[in-house]
């Protein structure tokens, strides 16, 4: 798969997005040497020569040009953020003076060392030095350092478009009243809040019943507008599960189906290529556990390399249970998450009756990853945590 390309856009407008562009200083920063905080500005070697009382001649203020002392005998009062005066090169606070008839008195020898309280010109970055690199997800911390280099726009990846389709004759709106036979949506709401809050928010929702007719007439035209499709059942083995068989004949790539884990074993991938591009298709268990599990596991990953956003350090978590899991299947545990002071994340289970216990699962924080290749896993073992929060 590749970038579906780039766009430009206002940096007020750019939180969440990824960046496509490095972005570099455009002047040192600070560009001047500025006080770290109100007091007077003077010169160290005078102090050390033996003045303690300076005069003061003025006020240096922030967005003031730089001024000068006329004499080393004197001093200006300065607040934070203003530019050093020259000839001057330490500031004391105002805490650390007595000023009275116009003059100051350092009263702490070690206020006067040459640079105390300078927040030195270049000292933070220099100019043309790279300070965000494409990839990078686009927080308020991004958007304050993009603004301090004057970056008002942005080239970000452009966010795709992304078609969720909840299949099922026993689904209903989540406001109606259901049938004993019936349960309401829920797997496309979920995986539409959970795409949104990783920023992936342009996304459509819509239901197919199992209709092979219908179904085929919708992928087909999702596939000529949307970006990524995101099906959620209809993709086991059952008289009625239609979506394998569909996106095979609609052009789609299949390039797995079944996957040797629990829950979500039914999972299928494949893509499909329009206008020289690749575009991936995600058919997920519709079981609601399975399906929001393989959606943090596998499709968010998926999306954020697609997009070519920077990886984040894996979590890890130690089990707070001795757990035994025979079947040679990767287990996807659901846990409730908690940290120590000691900065240890510690996992313990919760237990749910089937992967479409979605109420017992409601109550945990993640899963953890506990690999096929063991049957018996320790207390205190570290093992790879998802957080359902990203």
């Amino acid at each position: 798969m590749g970038l579906r390309g780039t766009t430009e856009i206002e940096l007020s407008q750019a939180n969440g997005h990824v960046l496509r562009e490095d972005l570099q200083a455009d002047r040192d920063l600070p560009p001047f040497n500025r006080s770290t905080f109100d007091g007077v500005a003077i010169s160290s070697t005078a102090f050390k020569n033996g003045s303690q009382t300076f005069s003061i001649k003025g006020t240096a203020l922030a967005g003031s040009p730089r001024m000068k002392l006329a004499s080393s005998a004197d001093c200006l009062e300065i607040m934070t953020g203003a530019p050093l005066p020259e000839g001057a090169d330490c500031v004391v606070k105002i805490e650390d003076l007595k000023i009275a008839n116009g003059e100051a008195t350092v009263l702490d020898p070690d206020q006067a060392e040459l640079g105390h309280g300078v927040h030195e010109q270049g000292s933070d970055c220099r100019r043309g030095e790279t300070l965000l690199k494409a990839g990078s997800v686009i927080t308020p911390k991004e958007i304050a350092v993009a603004a301090s280099i004057g970056k008002a726009t942005l080239q970000v990846s452009n966010s795709p478009r992304i078609a969720i389709i909840a299949t099922g004759d026993e689904l209903v709106p989540v406001d109606s009243i259901p049938e004993p036979h019936q349960i309401r949506r829920s797997n496309d709401l979920a995986l539409a809040s959970a795409l949104q809050a990783a920023g992936y928010a342009n996304t459509t929702r819509l239901h197919l019943d199992d209709n092979l007719e219908k179904i085929e007439a919708s992928v087909s035209k999702l596939l000529g507008s949307e970006d990524v499709l995101i099906l959620a059942g209809g993709v086991s083995k059952g008289k009625r599960d239609f979506l394998p068989e569909v996106l095979v004949n609609q052009g789609v790539d299949r390039k797995f189906q079944w996957v040797s884990q629990r829950p979500g074993k039914p999972l299928w991938f494949g893509t499909f290529n329009r206008e020289q591009h690749d575009y991936p298709v995600f058919a997920l268990p519709g079981n609601p556990v399975s399906c929001f599990t393989c959606l943090h596991r596998y499709v968010l990953p998926a999306l954020d390399k697609w997009l070519g956003k920077r990886k984040g350090f894996p979590v890890y978590a130690q089990l707070q249970e001795e757990m035994a899991f025979h079947p040679p299947l990767t287990l996807f545990l659901p846990t409730h998450l908690r940290s120590e002071k000691t900065g240890a994340n510690l996992a313990t289970p919760v237990p749910f009756n089937t992967s479409g216990d979605l109420v017992s699962v409601a109550k945990t924080d993640g899963f953890i990853e506990l690999p096929r290749d063991r049957t018996h896993f320790d207390k205190g073992e570290a093992f790879r945590f998802y957080p359902w929060i990203v």
